[in-house]
């Protein structure tokens, strides 16, 4: 099913407000252009003896001055320490060894040789890293012994055969599963839980994936087993540095973020966990030995909660994020819940609504009891409360919903009048395709009687339908475009000339007419297209977003691809007031209005 129709985030299986999926290719695409353009740091990490020959960690520039200014990277490689003054100097701070390296890409003559950084796998738990170094290089001064003199070894990765360190990743960021993640310090969680403006990034990526706390120890491929370096390699890197740096909880090599400013989502993002989906086959099932190209449709998914929501627990999706048809078109697909983009609709929108719920009161009386004036009065208040509702399923994603009534009476059994006031409101908002639609419907029912005359009629009977049809900008703000179409259905009773001249029934009905529609008609109003135009999908620095719509289920959906890697509050409803009272008296075959 086509990624952008399947999305069901909303369903009780998962319950995430939204979900950003990047496909594997995408992720080493960008992942690779970022170490190409970007320098990370040089890390130059140096071991010297202690006083029984084991080997202790020292900082790069004391050794060099405990050296006496001589830098062992600079030593060339078969150097001989009998001859070498730089060695001597080595010798004497009792330097062993040293590596030199920078995260980035192998200046190689095929790119395109180089093997995936990210391999996604199945196995959120065991996510395959290749980590790759611009530049590496060990240095060793051997003292040599009873059988052999000192020797001196200064290699680098070659070109042809660039060193790869390759480990398996557990980007489970759950405190519940046990996880690499859940034994971390709270603020190395922080760091690796990146909620602000480069959650998304390949830089973040790049820093969670480095950090020792969450890897198994690398293997080695590029260089022969046994051999002196492979031996080196092992002990100091893969051994004491590795080791060291899983203890700090820190990223191997240096690994940092550069934070940028990106525009500000409309959803605040506060929590996230990862999990890996497999390209699935149409049963929704992994297929068991995927094909390279489908190992490449492989998303890795951001599950995140906004707002302080709680964190739904990592389930795998049934669907494809991205089909094989986009691939090249697409680096993934942003989804929004459809409960939280309605939930964000109900608080948009909810001053507007509270407007057009009005509460009738009505009231029908005699002047005394001795005569035969009847008096009619009503008031109209603005500003209730509705009842509102998210459905789960279908195309309606919420209403809000109003009745109020009020009803009086005069003389036995009502002989000498009757008045009622029932007021209705109802609100829909409705995803469709690439559409928003907006209804509203008002409708002011009246029931008069006057004498032994009565009528009745919907006084106001309007609706409104506002269509937005989405577009989207590349910063992932949504750029409606809106069609409104009003229906007018309001009448009026009234009677003959003749019944009217003995009982002013139609004076009354006109004077509560004008009135209720003066009032109720300038509470129904379109809704400003600022209510979907101030929408911001997150994750605008990190990527560029198109072809906005809703899936089958309500969700709404970006398709999006990596930027170049280098590189609003809810009205308070105020009080509304009651319209004046108005009272019509029927005095001598007149109606009078008096304004309380």
């Amino acid at each position: 099913m086509n990624s952008s129709n399947a999305s069901n985030i909303s369903g009780p299986k998962y319950g995430y407000d939204f979900v950003v999926a990047t496909t594997q290719a995408s992720i080493n695409g960008t992942m690779m252009n970022f170490l190409s353009s970007r320098k990370e740091p040089v890390v130059a990490i140096c071991y010297i003896a202690d006083a029984s020959g084991h080997p202790v960690p020292i900082d790069y520039t004391e050794l060099k001055k405990r050296a006496q200014g001589s830098d062992p990277f600079a030593v060339p490689n078969g150097a001989l320490p009998s001859t070498s003054n730089d060695l001597r100097n080595l010798f004497n701070a009792r330097f062993m060894m040293g590596f030199r390296a920078r995260l980035g890409l192998p200046r190689v003559p095929d790119p395109s040789k180089l093997p995936d950084i990210v391999t996604l796998g199945s196995d959120t738990s065991a996510v395959t890293f290749n980590m790759l170094c611009s530049e590496f290089t060990v240095v060793q001064l051997d003292p040599g012994n009873g059988w052999g003199g000192p020797s001196w070894m200064n290699q680098s990765q070659s070109a042809t055969s660039p060193w790869v360190f390759t480990s398996k990743v557990d980007l489970r960021l759950s405190t519940v599963d046990a996880s690499a993640y859940s034994t971390l310090p709270p603020d190395v969680q922080k760091k690796i839980m990146n909620v602000g403006s480069q959650a998304f990034s390949v830089q973040q990526l790049l820093f969670d994936l480095t950090n020792a706390s969450l890897m198994t120890i690398p293997t080695i491929s590029g260089t022969t087993p046994g051999t002196a370096l492979y031996m080196i390699l092992q002990q100091y890197f893969l051994g004491a540095y590795f080791t060291q740096m899983q203890k700090e909880s820190q990223p191997l090599l240096g690994c940092s973020i550069v934070m940028h400013d990106a525009p500000i989502s409309t959803l605040k993002l506060t929590s996230f966990n990862f999990s890996v989906n497999p390209y699935v086959d149409p049963n929704g099932q992994p297929y068991p030995k995927p094909t390279i190209p489908q190992q490449q449709l492989a998303t890795l998914n951001y599950l995140c909660a906004a707002n302080n929501h709680a964190l739904p627990p990592a389930v795998r999706f049934n669907w494809n994020w991205v089909d094989a048809s986009q691939l090249n078109d697409h680096d993934g697909t942003i989804a929004i819940n459809r409960a939280t983009f309605a939930n964000y609709f109900r608080n948009q929108l909810a001053f507007q609504v509270s407007r057009s719920c009005i509460l009738p009161h009505v009231r029908v009386y005699l002047s005394d009891p001795f005569t035969s004036t009847v008096n009619y009065s009503w008031t109209l208040t603005a500003g209730q409360t509705p009842t509102v509702t998210l459905p789960p399923t279908g195309k309606t994603v919420l209403r809000f919903d109003y009745t109020a009534e009020s009803a009086d009476e005069a003389g036995l059994n009502a002989d000498m009048g009757k008045f009622r006031l029932k007021t209705t409101y109802g609100l829909t908002v409705d995803f469709v395709g690439k559409t928003i639609v907006v209804t509203q419907h008002l409708v002011v029912y009246m029931y008069i009687r006057s004498l032994q005359t009565d009528g009745e009629g919907n006084l106001v009977d309007k609706t409104i339908t506002d269509t937005y049809t989405l577009g989207i900008d590349a910063s992932g703000t949504l750029v409606p475009s809106l069609l409104s179409n009003t229906t007018d259905n309001s009448n009026s009773p009234s009677v003959n000339a003749a019944l009217n001249f003995f009982t002013r029934f139609n004076d009354i009905s006109n004077s509560v007419k004008d009135t209720v529609q003066a009032f109720a008609g300038s509470k129904l109003q379109d809704m400003p297209i600022a209510t979907v135009q101030n929408y911001v999908f997150p994750g605008g620095k990190t990527f560029l977003f198109k072809n906005v719509g809703f899936s089958d289920y309500g969700d709404l959906v970006s398709f999006i691809s990596y930027a170049d890697p280098t590189g609003k509050a809810v009205p308070s409803v105020p009080s509304v007031p009651s319209v004046p009272h108005t009272t019509v008296s029927v005095v001598g075959g007149k109606a009078v209005n008096e304004k309380a």
